[in-house]
């Protein structure tokens, strides 16, 4: 996605491949009410190595709690729960104008990376009124060089089918290189994704070893306070 979700992305598929755990803290009891909720269904498939290894994969929600706007920054509160940790895991940040993602490393999972940028309200640099409307993102922050193109493939009523293309090098020892690709279901009339499913591959070095992780991703808006 864009700039810093582009490096974490690059940084939970890397923890994934060495099998380190997503990290984030633990859900407060203390809760002050949103601006804004929106539920999102999501699911995940895993797999490291050949393509005879066994299938890791989960599914849960993703809370997206809009606790401040300002100078159409958005302050967030996102809380995961995965059927095989059902403790609900929260991180606190902030999505930029332009989609950036400002939160801890390691505190979002992949599928969820995915999503927030669509939350943006300076997200397309354009209107998204027509097919074919395009957009390129460019990244190069050493180690990380990423390239992302955003396409119009479809308009249904006020929604807009956007078809993701990225690809990530980070040249240091690893010399991992991410590609990914799909498509997510966009309303721009009210800033949210609707659904999205996304493919990407890691490779990366390991020592002597040359690793990779292939992952799948789906999410879809179950529920949103600004459309009850």
């Amino acid at each position: 996605m864009l700039r810093a979700a582009a490096s974490a992305a690059a940084l939970v598929c890397s923890a994934a491949v060495i099998g380190q755990p997503v990290a984030a803290a633990p859900a407060s009891a203390n809760r002050i009410a949103p601006l804004r909720e929106v539920v999102f269904n999501v699911s995940y498939e895993r797999r490291v190595g050949a393509s005879v290894t066994p299938v890791s994969r989960d599914h849960g929600t993703v809370t997206v709690d809009v606790m401040a706007v300002r100078n159409n920054a958005l302050g967030l509160k996102i809380a995961e729960r995965w059927t095989r940790n059902p403790t609900a895991m929260v991180a606190l940040g902030t999505v930029e104008p332009n989609g950036q993602l400002d939160f801890a490393p390691g505190a979002l999972s992949d599928t969820t990376i995915q999503l927030l940028p669509f939350f943006a309200p300076l997200f397309a640099p354009q209107e998204l009124g027509a097919v074919g409307v395009a957009w390129n993102v460019t990244e190069r922050r050493p180690p990380l060089d990423a390239h992302t193109r955003y396409s119009v493939t479809n308009i249904q009523g006020t929604a807009v089918t956007i078809k993701i293309a990225q690809t990530i090098s980070i040249s240091d020892a690893t010399h991992a290189h991410i590609s990914a690709g799909g498509s997510v279901v966009y309303e721009p009339r009210l800033l949210v994704p609707l659904s999205g499913d996304i493919s990407r591959k890691l490779t990366a070095n390991l020592g002597s070893a040359n690793k990779t992780i292939a992952l799948q991703l789906h999410f879809a808006r179950a529920s949103d306070t600004r459309e009850p």
